[in-house]
């Protein structure tokens, strides 16, 4: 599998303290109204890289957020609900989704880990033409 690394949110990111985390990387689409979803999908994919731990029930839930300025950011309604530990397995798929046409021109994800810290746990976060490739 061949990824751009432009197009990478996260890269095998690590976060383990109860608290929401950005992720590495916030996407300049280039132009403020991108109609990114338009004609060909472009698939965001968020999944597993190294399987969740916690000494606690701990959860995590994921939230694409978007901008026009890069700095009031708000959930574009791509949220999961909180997911426990035992689910975040490595390679498990949490979204697969298009993005919609109406992004706007910065994008990030957000990871909320609850309840409990992690001790373990790494997500990668990235935009593909080819949804096949989170398989």
């Amino acid at each position: 599998m061949i990824l751009d690394k432009n197009l990478e949110f996260s890269d095998a990111q690590a976060e383990t303290t109860q608290a929401a985390h950005d992720s590495t990387t916030v996407l300049d689409l280039g132009v403020a109204a991108p109609n990114i979803g338009a004609g060909t999908p472009v698939w965001l994919v968020i999944r597993v890289n190294e399987a969740v731990t916690s000494d606690g029930s701990a959860t995590v839930t994921f939230d694409v957020q978007d901008s026009a300025n890069n700095s009031a950011f708000a959930s574009i309604g791509l949220l999961t609900g909180a997911i426990a530990k035992a689910t975040l397995v490595a390679g498990y798929v949490v979204m697969k989704v298009p993005l919609p046409a109406s992004i706007r021109r910065y994008v990030k994800i957000v990871y909320t880990i609850g309840t409990a810290a992690l001790t373990a746990g790494k997500f990668d976060a990235f935009l593909t033409l080819d949804p096949e490739v989170a398989a």
